[in-house]
Formats: C-alpha cells, structure tokens, sequence
C-alpha cells in the first residue's frame, strides 16, 4: 500500500471512530486525507473497502512489529505476551474508548469472508512464526499446530468485540497463556 492509501485509510478510520461509517461522508475523507475525492474513488469502492484496507494495514503493521519484537526473545511467554499485547491489548483499549466502536465493529463483521480470510491469514501466520520454534516440543495430541494457532487468534479477536472492561481481557488471557505453555515440555 502506498503512502496516500495509508493516509487514506488511516483518515477514514478515524472519522468513522469519531463520527461513525454512516455519517462520515468520502468527501470529508478525501478533505482531511489531503486528496481529491475522486482519488479515494480509484483506490476504493465504497466504505467497506476503506475500512478493510485500514485493518489490513494495521494487521500487517502489527505482524512486522511482533516478528521484529519477538526474534530477540527465547521464551514463549514473553512471546505470546508482545503478540497478545499488539493484537489485543492495544485494539482493545483503542476500541473501549471509540464513540461509534458499535457501527465499526459491524462493519468489520458485514466485510466479506474473503477480506476477512485475508486479515485472518495475516495474524494466523504471525502466531505460527512465533510458536513455531516450540512446535515440536508442544503436547497438543488431537490438536493441530494450526488449529492452535486459529484459537489463539481467534481468542484474542473475540476478546477485543465482547470484553466488558481491561481486567476481563488480562484474566483471559492469563488462563490462555498458561494453557499454551502447559503445553510445552
């Protein structure tokens, strides 16, 4: 994605966080994005695609940042702990604090299962790269590595929808942590 997509997408999701995706109209993005209207549509089709590309910005973002963090860590706690951190604990208290988190949230869940697919490969394929040094050493008997590493993630995702508050989402994660490396020989 080039540097004006990004600035795109990144504008629009901040005017849908604080004005919400129905009211935010694509000339109010193009006018605070810098662009010309016309520009965002050549680059995208409507609302949706602005706020895919944003989260499969962000997704990608988040995966370089956890692959950087975790190459200079041995042990799988402190692993989990950074992808937990930028895949869940940040979102999450991003979105706790969004005016129009609801209509957002909907959206994401209104995407198609392609765009979904494909921000769901993106975090799948970090939380693999970060187990896999411990792959061979896990008990997961009728579990398959990759269907681990979909529950972890999956896990995480669910926790930045429906969690309540911070505390909900820091002892969830600590029963899951401790289960991974339970795991582990």
């Amino acid at each position: 994605m080039n540097e004006r997509n990004i600035k795109i997408v990144e504008t629009a999701l901040e005017l849908f966080a604080h004005y919400g995706v129905k009211k935010t109209t694509m000339s109010e993005i193009a006018t605070a994005a810098g662009v010309a209207r016309q520009s965002i549509y050549n680059a995208y089709d409507g609302k949706e695609e602005l706020i895919y590309g944003a989260l499969e910005h962000r997704a990608q973002q988040s995966a370089c940042a956890i692959s950087r963090q975790c190459a200079a860590l041995d042990d799988l706690g402190d692993r989990l702990d950074v992808a937990f951190n930028f895949l869940t604990l940040e979102p999450c208290k991003i979105i706790m604090t969004i005016p129009h988190r609801k209509e957002i949230l909907q959206a994401t869940e209104e995407m198609s299962q392609d765009k979904k697919n494909n921000i769901i490969k993106i975090y799948n394929s970090v939380i693999a790269d970060l187990l896999e040094p411990y792959k061979n050493r896990m008990r997961l008997e009728n579990v398959e590595f990759d269907d681990l590493c979909d529950f972890i993630r999956f896990s995480f995702e669910q926790w930045k929808k429906y969690a309540v508050d911070i505390d909900q989402v820091h002892r969830s994660y600590r029963a899951l942590r401790q289960l991974v490396l339970n795991s582990v020989d």
